[in-house]
């Protein structure tokens, strides 16, 4: 059984309205990394989160058959999203579908920021599907050139950290971040999808914390992670709460 974890180095984000905490723990499994994502402002998240889906950036190192490919889709999806963006100002007004998109990409800028991953554009703006996506929701490569494999979970009145671990646990067991090879292959560097190729990768467990005490929330996150990930495949694994 894990150790109450503790907070250790802090990063503010004036940017997206946020602070990053890296949370120390005492977990006998080395692969295990936590952060805390703290909003602080719920307009200034929500005006970064629309520059980022905004951002099409991305596609101008794609060929051009894959940016052609891409753009449609991108467009679409992007419209879609900057719509609820544009309806969620304050804290009474976010839903599910902001919260989960919040904790999605709130998640890979902390990762940036704390562990200095690279961000690969989240899965909602380039899988076919605008909702209901079928797979994992997001994406980075970490310093050790492993894809790892986000999905997030959102409540307005609870902390599903396990629906984000079980939910990846059974991803991972049906095979469906093999299904996102094909995208992969243009959006990360030749080494991570190496890796992928012989069964190296990370997961990233992202969900909302809504409790008196987030460090007590994130120890039984990290007691559920040491039990459901623990194949060998899974090099490493992230738990990031995020709070408002």
């Amino acid at each position: 059984m894990a150790n109450k974890p503790r907070y250790g180095s802090q990063h503010s984000d004036t940017d997206w309205g946020c602070d990053y905490f890296e949370v120390t723990t005492s977990s006998t499994t080395e692969k295990i990394k936590v952060c805390h994502v703290e909003v602080k402002d719920i307009k200034i998240i929500s005006e970064a989160l629309a520059k980022t889906v905004l951002d099409t950036s991305w596609m101008t190192s794609l060929d051009v058959g894959s940016r052609r490919a891409y753009d449609r889709t991108v467009r679409d999806t992007a419209s879609a999203l900057i719509e609820i963006f544009e309806s969620t100002t304050s804290p009474s007004d976010v839903g599910v579908e902001f919260g989960e998109i919040m904790v999605s990409i709130g998640s890979t800028r902390a990762l940036e920021k704390i562990f200095n991953h690279v961000i690969i554009p989240i899965a909602e703006l380039w899988k076919p599907q605008k909702k209901q996506n079928e797979g994992f929701d997001f994406h980075t490569v970490c310093g050790e050139e492993l894809i790892n494999f986000g999905e997030a979970k959102y409540s307005g009145n609870s902390s599903p950290h396990g629906n984000a671990i079980n939910q990846s646990k059974r991803f991972i067991e049906e095979e469906k971040h093999l299904r996102d090879y094909v995208h992969l292959k243009v959006l990360a560097s030749d080494p991570a999808i190496e890796n992928l190729n012989n069964d190296s990768f990370g997961i990233v467990a992202s969900f909302s914390i809504n409790a008196r005490d987030p460090l007590e929330v994130l120890k039984n996150a990290i007691e559920s992670a040491e039990e459901k990930l623990s194949l060998d495949s899974i090099k490493a694994v992230y738990l990031v709460g995020v709070s408002q």
